[in-house]
């Protein structure tokens, strides 16, 4: 709505939407950076990073999130106003990430990383070009995933 009260928001996975409703605020990580959008934001359509994403509904309640990659789409519309929808293939509320399975997932992805070397390239060729190990990167992103959901649930790794 274009009435000041806050514009549409809406999370939304492939197995739930998370959040449908009215914002006056959204906060992200993009591949760019850390963006905060209001209403009447200039419309773009970007990648979204692993991290929190923060959501102020139109009564001021904060509602937080672990969002794992997708996409971010901001439109304008004349009549309707601004509309934020986020498009992740994994995202969960704060208040449903279960600290115990995190705190484990990211022990045993550390540990993966470590025994594969700890490093995601390897030399390769005599042009100094390097390899990608796609299990190194895995682990690296069970790592970054980990870490996500202990960030948004409180509790520092």
């Amino acid at each position: 709505m274009a009435d000041g009260t806050g514009y549409a928001v809406a999370l939304v996975t492939p197995e739930r939407v998370l959040v449908e409703g009215q914002a006056t605020q959204v906060v992200l990580r993009t591949a760019e950076g850390d963006a905060t959008f209001l209403d009447g934001h200039t419309p773009l359509v970007g990648a979204t990073v692993p991290g929190a994403v923060r959501i102020t509904d139109d009564e001021g309640v904060e509602r937080t999130f672990a969002v794992h990659g997708g996409f971010v789409q901001v439109e304008k519309d004349a009549e309707e106003g601004t509309r934020v929808t986020i498009l992740s293939p994994v995202a969960e509320p704060a208040d449903e990430i279960d600290v115990a399975r995190a705190q484990a997932a990211l022990a045993a992805a550390e540990a993966r990383v470590a025994e594969l070397g700890g490093t995601p390239a390897a030399p390769h060729g005599a042009e100094g070009e390097g390899t990608v190990d796609p299990e190194l990167v895995e682990a690296q992103a069970a790592v970054e995933r980990a870490r996500v959901r202990l960030d948004v649930a409180g509790v520092s790794d």
